[in-house]
């Protein structure tokens, strides 16, 4: 995974949750009679939000990992020149 492509999968998965933001303060409350449509586009958002939240729990692990990996870097250069 590069910078690049890490910066555009954060990017997107925050617009997704934006998204989400706005279209669930529109929502009709569950305790309305909904129709099959609108019962489905629920879930679908709902699926949407859900995967946004993991892709980014995988991006902050992945970023803390890589991070953990520089400092282990940085380190057994500085022995080797010292």
């Amino acid at each position: 995974m590069t910078v690049r492509n890490a910066a555009a999968d954060v990017l997107a998965a925050v617009s997704v949750m934006q998204h989400a933001s706005d279209i669930s303060q529109r929502l009709n409350p569950l305790s309305d009679p909904m129709t099959l449509l609108e019962l489905q586009q629920r879930a679908d958002m709902i699926d949407k939000v859900i995967r946004a939240r993991a892709k980014l729990q995988l991006l902050r692990n992945r970023a803390a990992a890589l991070e953990e990996a520089l400092v282990r870097f940085r380190t057994q250069r500085e022995r080797r020149c010292a």
